[in-house]
């Protein structure tokens, strides 16, 4: 028997998107006392009752707010939601309570798992830097022992750099409660707000109830400059997950790569295709750069990202990575507004323009329509194109400027 904390009715796409975490999950883990009676919160709330006469009550352990309260005759009770709920529990078998139960993490295995938009797919680079901070920040919480799925990807760094936490790639067999981490839009049982509204650290505050907004941790180089590096060089990504969020003045790449080069940086092209079409668009390395393309280890992005003189990106994953590396970040976006990526003094986009259209709850995103507002207009992907060199190239010298007043 399902049950809903809210009144919107589940479309198609959210069923099936719950029934597939209820699968991942497996059967309930947890026992307790009653024999058959079992409890666990890994695909949101899921109790088992054995056979009787059952009368069950599930409420907001904060505010009491009451969500189900009901005869059982199906000997199940789930709840549609998945996010953090501080579930409370009460059960009562022929008139008599015979179970209560409060979600406490104290000493049990948690994991957080963290994914895409959808709830079993591999994690983009940018939700698993972030999503790595904030269960740094959920441990600080709660004395739990956590688990956490990054991804293949960044199991190595975060091996490194999150001792603390058990990398798991499955869900643990004696996990008490499992949260899928991800920037859930259109989703309303997987988060209870849209991450498309609101800075990544509010969504991921209230995705996982933290008392505080969680912030990139530092994650550390695992060794010292390559000697094949010993000049100075400044490192750049053109691509994105779509050609929308790429920077589309015309020329513009090979200009700024071009005054790269004059001030003495080598320019190091760190995307993960050297040429890419994608969006009606094609995006390939600029001319000058070096080629640094290709498929390699997260972990080696890292190393070379946190010795450059800075990073020079767009709205994508690389950015979150250098941002993660404590090397200063030049973005460039004209979909998202300032408040979507984590903080930068060195962020770029034309305020005259039109801007942010993913940002706006409005505009149902997606691929059939590459920019929402102005498609098939002279005025298509304007956010992008609108964004000189000149902006680009002064934010370089105000990183430039920066870098010299802390001995750089």
């Amino acid at each position: 028997m399902y049950f809903t904390c809210s009144a919107v009715m589940p479309s198609k796409k959210d069923m099936a998107m719950i029934i597939n975490n209820g699968i991942f999950a497996g059967d309930i883990k947890g026992e307790t006392d009653i024999p058959g009676l079992r409890i666990d919160f890994n695909a949101g709330l899921r109790m088992e009752l054995p056979a009787g006469s059952w009368h069950v009550r599930v409420r907001d352990g904060v505010s009491g707010r009451i969500f189900f309260d009901s005869e059982v005759t199906d000997g199940r009770v789930q709840s549609l939601e998945q996010y953090y709920i501080p579930w409370e529990i009460e059960a009562w078998r022929d008139g008599e309570m015979v179970f209560s139960h409060r979600l406490d993490f104290t000493e049990q295995k948690v994991c957080l798992y963290i994914t895409g938009s959808v709830p079993e797919s591999l994690p983009p680079l940018g939700e698993a830097v972030q999503m790595l901070s904030c269960a740094r920040a959920f441990l600080a919480e709660h004395p739990c022992r956590l688990a956490v799925r990054p991804g293949a990807a960044l199991a190595d760094i975060a091996r490194r750099c999150y001792p603390e936490f058990e990398i798991v790639e499955n869900m643990p067999e004696d996990a008490y409660a499992t949260y899928h981490l991800g920037t859930f839009n259109e989703e309303p049982y997987f988060s209870p707000t849209s991450g498309r509204c609101m800075p990544w650290q509010d969504y991921a505050r209230e995705l996982l109830n933290l008392s505080r907004q969680p912030e990139i941790d530092e994650w550390r180089p695992g060794h010292p400059r390559p000697s094949e590096l010993s000049e100075p060089y400044v490192c750049i990504a053109v691509q994105a997950s779509g050609g929308r969020k790429c920077w589309l003045y015309p020329g513009g790449w090979d200009e700024v790569v071009g005054y790269l080069r004059t001030l003495g940086y080598r320019v190091l092209c760190l995307d993960k295709e050297k040429s890419r079409y994608d969006d009606g668009q094609h995006i390939e390395m600029p001319e000058g750069a070096e080629d640094f393309t290709g498929s390699r280890p997260l972990a080696e992005r890292l190393e070379v990202l946190a010795y450059a003189d800075m990073f020079i990106g767009v709205s994508s994953g690389l950015s979150w990575l250098a941002q993660a590396a404590r090397c200063p970040v030049v973005l460039i976006s004209g979909i998202t507004m300032s408040y979507t990526e984590f903080f930068t003094p060195y962020r770029i986009s034309n305020c005259f323009s039109c801007r942010g259209c993913f940002t706006d709850p409005r505009i149902v995103w997606g691929r059939d329509s590459i920019c929402p507002r102005h498609q098939g207009t002279d005025r298509e992907l304007e956010c992008s194109r609108s964004i000189t060199p000149g902006q680009v190239i002064e934010a370089i010298e105000q990183v430039r400027r920066d870098r010299a007043d802390k001995g750089r």
